[in-house]
């Protein structure tokens, strides 16, 4: 199990593009991954669905579990029966993710004490950092923002900073790469942030809104 958890993360750079996506479609304007698909944004049981499909992945088990501090915000990783591979799928709350309570909040790094990418000074102010033991996945919880860390098991080939997510022509969060420092035996990683204002957009309130008189079904 510990090594298909390894690969998801690996793979978990394709959030960079999350709702940069019109409903049920890829976006572009980033380097394509080999073998993997998506994300793709959809609406469900008035939750936002962010589903990444790993063609040349696969494993025995699945796994379900749920993203801290929130109610009804999941993710899942499924084999996926329709293409094959693997599917990656987040299911995101909005009420939930507006609705931490982040305390008195911190200045948070990245867990191992390095610089949150894109973020001035390098942490993250007035924030809740809550890390797992999920193979060391962290999530960020912010007044505005909405985070994920996690660490890869591979090179990077020297690829670091940061590139930002539109949506509608509106900054919607961005993605930041960590290269590996071998002095200090610290692994490559990836954060992907989202702005919670995101979510309030007319278009996407719109189609939540429906999915919930229309249980179960996809949009």
């Amino acid at each position: 199990m510990r090594n298909w958890i390894s690969s998801i993360k690996a793979m978990a750079v394709c959030c960079a593009m999350i709702l940069a996506t019109s409903c049920g479609q890829q976006a572009g304007g980033l380097p394509e991954i080999n073998g993997v698909k998506g994300p793709l944004l959809n609406v469900v049981d008035g939750q936002v669905m962010l589903t990444f499909k790993f063609l040349n992945l696969t494993a025995d088990a699945g796994l379900k579990a749920p993203i801290p501090e929130t109610r009804n915000s999941y993710m899942e990783f499924a084999p996926n029966i329709e293409d094959g591979g693997m599917l990656f799928v987040l299911y995101l709350d909005p009420e939930d993710l507006q609705n931490v309570d982040i305390g008195i909040g911190d200045g948070n790094t990245l867990p191992d004490g390095r610089p949150v990418p894109g973020v001035p000074g390098g942490r993250l102010q007035d924030s809740l950092r809550i890390d797992t033991p999920w193979n060391n996945i962290s999530f960020y919880y912010h007044q505005k923002r909405f985070g994920i860390w996690m660490p890869f098991g591979f090179e990077t080939a020297g690829m670091s900073g940061y590139w930002n997510m539109t949506y509608n022509n509106k900054n919607v969060g961005f993605l930041g790469l960590v290269g590996s420092d071998e002095v200090r035996n610290y692994k490559a990683g990836g954060i992907v942030f989202l702005n919670l204002d995101a979510l309030k957009d007319q278009k996407l309130q719109s189609l939540i809104k429906r999915s919930k008189r229309n249980p179960h079904r996809i949009y």
